[in-house]
This record gives C-alpha cells, structure tokens and sequence, in this order.
C-alpha cells in the first residue's frame, strides 16, 4: 500500500515534468524555425537545347536548308576507275546551327535500279579537300550501307557557321552489274549532322 501512496504522490510531479518538456520543445522548434531566413528563388530559369542545322550547296555559294539538285555520274566501268575522275562533283555542307555536328549519310528511300546491280559492290566516295601538304583521305561507303541506315562520315566535326567539302564519286566493282549495263536513277544522298 505504501508504494500505492508514493506513486501518486509522484504522479503530479511527473505530469508536471512531462507538460514542462512538451513547453520546451515546442518552444525551441518554434525559436529554430524563427531564426531561418526567408527563401530566395533562382527565377525564370530557361533550358534550351542547341540546334542542329545543316545546310547544302552545290555551288559553294548558294545554300539551302532542302535539297538541291545531284549528279550524273556516266560512264562507270565495272572495275574502272571512280567517276567523275575530275574534281567537278562538289558537296558543300554549313553548319548553321548552334552546336559542333558530326556528319553522316545516309539513302532514305530505295532508288530506281534497271538491270542487274549488286548493290553492295557499288559505292559512294566522299574526299575531302588536302589540308596544309596532307593527303586527303577517300571514305568508301556501299550504296548498301546507305540504304541500311546511316553511316558516320570520317572526321568530319564541323563548326558553328563552319563550311566543309566533298569531292563526290561513284565506283563499281568489277562484278557489280550482270548484263550489258545498269542503271541507278533516284539515288538521294541524305547528309546529316548530330550535335558533339
């Protein structure tokens, strides 16, 4: 019984303490939260992307965000030499975008083949003009390997406001053609950039 006594004569003590802390507490949450400053925006933030923009020209001078009118490349012999042999069929590629692109080819749509052609042993030569005493180095893609999808041009970064060049042939393989001659009409060189 004594022990009965005690405990409630410690229970207003212990109410007490309790209603003191629960004070306590509530008062430094509030004294914290008074002290913090007031919240600064960074404000009307904008994300923009760069832009891709390619431009093309035949002429070097002439540009166009389209397309433009191709060659004829006549008078291929299977296993000749690539034509034209003359440095006379020129692509002219401006960057004018906002970004560094990497270039690429591509055949978006199927040509138009008379005759007996395997297509993967007829191929697109893009050459570079020499710089300063080098070489240029010739890229040979199969016509095949355009159709199939894109095809990364070699070195070829070109920079904002930038122009870049390709001498532009055609060359079969001594095997190519069945008969007595082909034709490939329709044939869409699609050049194109991806942001670096």
């Amino acid at each position: 019984m004594r022990s009965k006594r005690k405990l409630w004569k410690l229970l207003p003590l212990a109410r007490a303490i309790g209603i003191l802390s629960a004070v306590g507490i509530a008062t430094t949450l509030v004294t914290f939260a008074a002290i913090q400053s007031s919240g600064n925006a960074l404000a009307g933030n904008t994300i923009q992307t760069a832009t891709a923009s390619l431009q093309i020209s035949t002429d070097g001078t002439t540009f166009s965000s389209t397309n433009v009118p191709g060659f004829t490349f006549s008078g291929l012999v299977p296993g000749g030499s690539p034509q034209p042999g003359a440095n006379n069929d020129i692509v002219y590629l401006k960057n004018s975008g906002t970004a560094t692109l990497k270039l690429s080819l591509t055949i978006p749509t199927l040509p138009t083949v008379t005759g007996t052609v395997d297509l993967s042993k007829v191929s697109v030569l893009l050459t570079p003009p020499s710089s300063l005493g080098l070489p240029a180095i010739t890229q040979t893609i199969p016509l095949s390997g355009l159709i199939a999808g894109q095809v990364a041009i070699n070195n070829s970064l070109v920079n904002v406001n930038s122009v870049v060049s390709y001498h532009v042939q055609i060359s079969m393989a001594s095997d190519a053609v069945s008969g007595n001659g082909a034709t490939i009409s329709g044939l869409d060189l699609s050049f194109s950039g991806s942001p670096q």
